[in-house]
């Protein structure tokens, strides 16, 4: 009987063992040209929150940990001599192997052990000649004196956004022929809205049962049914909770000018615009209310955000990150996105991005408010 009871113990613990392997992640690497103790940092794209680091040592790095909505996009960056050095991942919870140079970052990194990143590394092998070459003009561009600008500014951008038009077709291309692999249904999301309508739905109808339980689908399911929101349109209503915990419509905010603020804890522009928000929010209090909208995953790193930028105004959350129904209707796809929003509820106006000034400049434009 004692035997029985330890044979059924050992197979308890086998079975929790191997239910925690298959659920987290494991990442080893071997690069060389690195200094030893470089700390490397893996980031979630969508939010930008870094949530696992290690240390080179002997050239030899290790990850581990849990991703609780697998596959997920990661960014792999540390910074030698001031440099960022960085790639993509496309990841589960999973055995992953990373070897190469220092100077193969970020396009020539092997990377093994994930189904999800051999169909990615298709797509980027698609499109690597081009965007080396963007990468290089935009690096060439940043260097360049004001002076120097003036003058090349036009051949330059003019080459990029040729380039990007090319990457695009390849995007499309790719996106139609490996619909039913996640970067597939990824890439989808991101280019809905170059398609007919007709064509998204045939390609949505295409997925298998898992893909179409995943995330990055809900994203066009929503798109399809929906719809997403641009300038002229009624604003959507959501409900999301403020930092005293209660469940707020967005519709009960409604009556006034509001500017809509998508944003996230860990977004650098994000951040820099707090200062111009408080004071938005001091010199337009009778007439502008500020509503923040948080793409944090965790509760705690929003509240955080909330003391650290000394946050004034409306602040909302719902715990769905860049994958939450309002942010897809919204069709916010960087941060920070604005909305200005009028008092009957019409959008009129939206804009990506923040410059210092910015804000202040867009409403100046608005006479009424």
């Amino acid at each position: 009987m004692k035997n029985l009871t330890l044979l059924s113990f050992l197979i308890f613990v086998l079975l929790f063992t191997s239910c925690n392997k298959a659920d987290s992640y494991k990442i080893t690497g071997e690069l060389t040209g690195f200094p030893d103790s470089t700390i490397f940092y893996l980031e979630n794209s969508s939010t930008q929150e870094s949530f696992d680091s290690a240390i080179i040592l002997d050239n030899k790095l290790e990850f581990a940990g849990q991703l609780l909505n697998a596959p997920e996009q990661v960014f792999l960056r540390t910074r030698v001599d001031g440099h960022l050095v960085y790639t993509y991942l496309l990841i589960g919870n999973e055995k992953i192997r990373i070897s190469g140079d220092i100077k193969d970052f970020p396009w020539d990194v092997q990377i093994s052990g994930s189904k999800s990143h051999s169909d990615y590394d298709i797509l980027r092998n698609m499109t690597k000649h081009y965007d080396i070459e963007r990468d290089s003009l935009v690096q060439i561009f940043f260097n360049l004196t004001e002076e120097e600008k003036e003058i090349r500014s036009r051949e330059i951008w003019t080459r990029i956004n040729s380039i990007d038009d090319s990457t695009q077709k390849i995007k499309v291309g790719f996106t139609k022929q490996y619909i039913n692999t996640y970067p597939g249904i990824i890439h989808l999301g991101y280019i809905k809205k170059s398609l007919p309508k007709d064509t998204v739905q045939s390609l949505y109808d295409k997925l298998s049962p898992e893909i179409k339980t995943s995330k990055y689908a809900r994203i066009v399911e929503i798109y399809l049914k929906e719809g997403i929101t641009e300038i002229g349109d009624m604003a959507h209503d959501f409900e999301a909770y403020n930092k005293e915990g209660e469940l707020i419509s967005f519709s009960d905010i409604a009556g006034h000018y509001i500017l809509l603020d998508f944003t996230a804890a860990y977004c650098g522009p994000c951040v820099q615009s707090a200062e111009e928000l408080r004071l938005i929010d001091e010199t337009y209090n009778d007439s502008l209310e500020i509503v923040s909208f948080s793409g944090d995953v965790k509760k705690d790193i929003w509240l955080e955000s909330l003391d650290r930028d000394s946050v004034s105004w409306i602040s909302l959350w719902d715990g769905q990150g860049t994958f939450s129904e309002t942010y897809i209707k919204y069709g916010v796809s960087g941060f920070p996105t604005f909305f200005l929003i009028d008092p009957k509820g019409k959008i009129i106006d939206k804009w990506v991005g923040y410059g210092k000034g910015s804000l202040e400049n867009k409403l100046s434009r608005f006479k009424n408010i």
